[in-house]
């Protein structure tokens, strides 16, 4: 049996949130502020899993956060994501409606998985009846974070997924909700997430790394490849879910020397552009460290949707 406190550990209400944390394979990515979003602070600490426990608490002392309210993001490789029918029961019980039909998909047994759910568009079902989405975590892996967060002295607020901690940031800077795209580079792949307001449309894992694209003698090649996975995305989004492709495709995560959105505009049908981290932190802020963007992300997520 799954101890309680980790059948749901995505959605705990608490308030207040300060700080924000990945606890990446090479290091620990983290975003805070004290009084909303605009002029959050960001770093990267790079460590290894067997000493992310004291970086996690040399962090909380630089900074002062003993007691802080936390939300943590997960890595794309430290959980699965499937579309699943929607079963027909209230929402507190679809996790447990749609553990049993995921266990042939885990790579662990089903009641060892920590399952959690978020919706997926009606609108893009392509007449397979209702769907969701279903977030799979082993319970090892949450049961650890859950027990590194309170040995710290944190409190967990919420636990969330890469995909909708780009989400977070696309609503964030489209209110307006009229369609959009990010395309996020960590160093060993991408992530690409298509929204309209708070709901996620689509997200697809780029096999084109930061490592590639800043090697010289594999540079051209990686652009090349990211260029034709961003137009297969496209493609996709809109022949495959029936919906009108956004026109610009933001893209973060690259450092600031390297101009990739020119680098790929001439090879993607829509507009490449960097995001732009003010509209999110403020005209004064600094540039956020690119690596803390999913800690960004998780950063803007409240009970209610993301902070205004």
């Amino acid at each position: 049996m799954i101890p309680d406190f980790l059948k749901r550990p995505f959605t705990k209400k608490q308030h207040g949130v300060s700080l924000a944390l990945e606890l990446a394979s090479g290091g620990i990515a983290w975003a805070m502020t004290g009084d909303g979003i605009h002029g959050a602070r960001t770093g990267f600490v790079e460590v290894d899993s067997a000493s992310r426990h004291e970086a996690v608490q040399d962090l909380i002392t630089e900074h002062s956060l003993k007691g802080a309210v936390v939300n943590l993001v997960l890595s794309q490789d430290q959980y699965q994501i499937f579309q699943a029918e929607r079963p027909p029961v209230e929402a507190h019980e679809l996790a447990e409606a749609v553990r049993w039909k995921l266990g042939e998909l885990l790579e662990y047994p089903a009641n060892e998985a920590v399952i959690d759910t978020f919706p997926f568009p009606d609108d893009a079902t392509r007449d397979r009846g209702k769907l969701i989405n279903a977030v799979c975590a082993h319970q090892e892996l949450i049961g650890g974070y859950v027990e590194l967060v309170h040995e710290a002295g944190l409190e967990l607020n919420r636990i969330d997924v890469a995909e909708l901690a780009l989400r977070n940031l696309l609503a964030y800077a489209d209110p307006e909700g009229g369609g959009s795209a990010l395309l996020y580079l960590s160093e060993n792949h991408g992530h690409m997430v298509f929204c309209r307001g708070t709901m996620l449309y689509m997200a697809r894992r780029i096999e084109v790394s930061l490592a590639q694209l800043r090697d010289a003698a594999s540079q051209e090649q990686a652009v090349q490849a990211l260029a034709l996975e961003m137009q297969r995305s496209l493609d996709y989004f809109e022949s495959q879910l029936r919906q009108v492709p956004p026109g610009r495709i933001q893209v973060a995560g690259h450092p600031e020397h390297l101009p990739l959105a020119g680098m790929l505009t001439t090879n993607v049908t829509a507009e490449v552009a960097d995001f732009d981290w003010r509209v999110v932190l403020g005209d004064e802020a600094p540039e956020p460290d690119p690596r803390a963007g999913l800690a960004l992300g998780a950063l803007l997520a409240t009970d209610q949707g993301v902070r205004p």
